[in-house]
């Protein structure tokens, strides 16, 4: 009779010779691994009959690294060696061998009983060249790839951004480094993938975690049957192109607050010449030119303006087809973490009361967003707190400075109205014209702190 292999996970816990004279006379073929990131590699291309998990390696649970063995082996035995059997969900169907002295003769009672049964029709034979296809796939590609079972759970993650076990069997939400309205969102956007709600998901957002921007891809995994059991997804760093687009659309407001400027000044002066020229003669040539030329200065003015707030990317260039603005969903909390943390120091914090998907412009909503942060950054402080929540048609931004005394309150929408001196006075008036082009409304009112707080109305949301 040949040999049975066995896969055990070594760590200081198991004294592994007393394990190979517990399992001496038998047909256990030991092969003993230190590296747990090899783990999938070594199941997939090699065959096994059981494998032997420690309570813990390096810092993780071994019944979550068993929760994901067990969704890619699924008749893989698995054996935790040192796990207390209550502390096992009842859906995962591995073996605890509790604590005690005598650990490694029940761990070798325990792989005994394994072995008596039928080799596992996946771990228990050579890889197909898909399988080693796959695993090449995650192990190699620098992008982030990782699977997920029905209930959002990690069981396999390429090697791209993290160790290939260092979140078996949590979703998002269980991984402590993420922030709180990030996993939400995350566990959201994948449930829907898998109940059907949403055929794939494609967002771009800033990661906290690590201070970089990513392009993520979910869509559905599915069994022979053609049933979901779970999703894949890809994560890319496109930190570089979106630090790009954060500079364009700094120029690009700068542009638009300078040509308002220019305009606003300039009407001013027209006004007075105008004032000036009603003075001649209404027979005078001279007069008549001159009012011809005041005319077109007028004309050039109002032209500047419109060039300076219409779309930078231009019109789309077909009498038939209508521009329409690059709308796609966004998390209102992922997009605006982003833009917060172009702008903010550390003494500022921003906060979330509630969080929704909105159908958006994303580089308008991003630029709306800026000018909202930064007028609660210039009249409240740099310790300002500012919190966006949402609203039954859209969202608000409020902070917990000392609020906006004007009357009336629209005010502040005026082209060139500023109570800092130094301030152009056209971010609010920008602000409005961003959130008019999407069909949204703007209004301003004081928030529950006695600070600031903006409405956006008439928004898209998906709860």
């Amino acid at each position: 009779m040949g040999s049975k292999p066995v896969l055990v996970v070594t760590t200081d816990g198991l004294d592994t010779v007393t394990l190979e004279s517990a399992l001496a006379g038998t047909q256990a073929s030991i092969t003993y691994l230190s590296d747990l990131t090899d783990l999938f590699d070594t199941l997939t291309y090699s065959a096994f009959h059981a494998l032997v998990l420690p309570e813990t390696a390096d810092g993780q649970s071994g019944t979550d690294i068993a929760y994901g063995v067990r969704k890619l082996f699924p008749d893989l035995p698995v054996i935790v060696a040192g796990e207390d059997p209550a502390a096992v969900p009842d859906a995962l169907d591995v073996t605890a061998v509790e604590p005690s002295a005598h650990l490694e003769d029940a761990v070798a009672a325990a792989v005994r009983d394994s072995l008596d049964a039928e080799p596992p029709a996946v771990a228990g034979r050579p890889p197909s060249p898909m399988e080693t296809l796959l695993l090449s796939l995650f192990n190699e590609l620098p992008d982030h790839l990782y699977a997920k079972d029905e209930q959002a759970r990690h069981v396999l993650m390429g090697r791209g951004f993290n160790e290939p076990t260092d979140r078996l069997g949590l979703t998002d939400v269980e991984v402590p480094e993420l922030a709180d309205e990030h996993a939400k969102a995350a566990l959201r956007d994948e449930m829907d993938v898998i109940e059907a709600e949403t055929e794939r998901i494609d967002v771009e957002e800033f990661l906290d975690l690590d201070a970089t921007y990513v392009r993520t891809r979910k869509m559905p995994w599915y069994d022979a049957a053609g049933e979901i059991q779970g999703i894949v997804g890809h994560t890319q760093d496109i930190t570089e192109r979106r630090l790009r687009e954060h500079a364009f659309r700094r120029q690009n407001e700068r542009m638009v607050k300078v040509a308002l400027v220019a305009s606003h000044e300039l009407r001013n002066e027209l006004q007075i010449a105008y004032g000036r020229l009603e003075d001649l003669d209404d027979c005078d040539d001279t007069a008549a030119e001159i009012e011809e030329s005041l005319s077109q200065i007028s004309t050039i003015i109002d032209t500047v303006v419109e060039l300076s707030t219409s779309d930078p990317n231009g019109p789309i260039q077909h009498d038939e087809i209508e521009q329409v603005p690059k709308q796609k969903h966004v998390w209102l909390s992922r997009l605006s973490r982003e833009v917060w943390n172009t702008l903010a120091g550390s003494q500022a914090s921003l906060t979330f009361d509630g969080d929704t998907r909105i159908v958006a412009d994303q580089e308008s909503t991003g630029l709306l967003l800026q000018i909202l942060f930064q007028n609660a950054l210039e009249h409240a402080g740099p310790s300002v707190t500012v919190t966006v929540g949402t609203t039954d048609d859209g969202f608000f931004v409020a902070d917990d400075g000392p609020g906006i005394d004007v009357e009336p309150p629209e005010r502040v929408f005026d082209a060139g109205h500023t109570a800092v001196a130094e301030n152009t006075g056209f971010g609010l008036y920008v602000a409005r014209r961003v959130a008019a082009d999407q069909g949204w409304t703007l209004s301003m009112a004081e928030s529950e702190s006695g600070g600031a707080r903006f409405d956006i109305g008439n928004v898209d949301c998906q709860e």
